[in-house]
């Protein structure tokens, strides 16, 4: 896969190839089928494993970016890319879309277990009745 960011000198930021998209959208669909089914679970801890691993692994990613950039800064100077930290933190904020995407599955599922057991609560109080 060639779609991604890439901090060297002659290339752009940010590269897309469209043979990756099939590619992204299955494992993206495999990832929220499997918080939903996690979230779903009793233990609530289980459905925050996905957006935690997705936050490590943007953050071990930024952290080889920073030494990255800091090797090339110091070998070509600081006037190869105008300013990277602010493309640092772009590409630390677009790779965290795919973990705020399952925390909001997270959200949902989670909301939709409260609501139900809510439901379920009032019914047995009517039939008490």
């Amino acid at each position: 896969m060639g779609t991604g960011f890439h901090f060297e000198e002659g290339r752009p930021l940010f590269t897309f190839q469209s043979q990756d998209i099939p590619v992204m959208l299955a494992l993206m669909a495999a990832a929220v089928a499997l918080e939903v089914f996690l979230a779903l679970k009793e233990d609530r801890r289980l459905g925050l494993i996905l957006p935690g691993l997705g936050l490590l692994w943007t953050l071990a990613r930024l952290g080889l970016r920073i030494v990255q950039v800091a090797q090339t800064t110091q070998r070509l100077g600081a006037s190869w890319l105008a300013n990277p930290g602010q493309a640092l933190a772009v590409a630390f904020a677009v790779e965290n879309i795919p973990t705020l995407l399952l925390l909001a599955v997270y959200g949902l599922c989670r909301a939709g277990r409260r609501w139900r057991l809510r439901r379920q609560v009032d019914k047995s109080r009517i039939e008490d009745l």
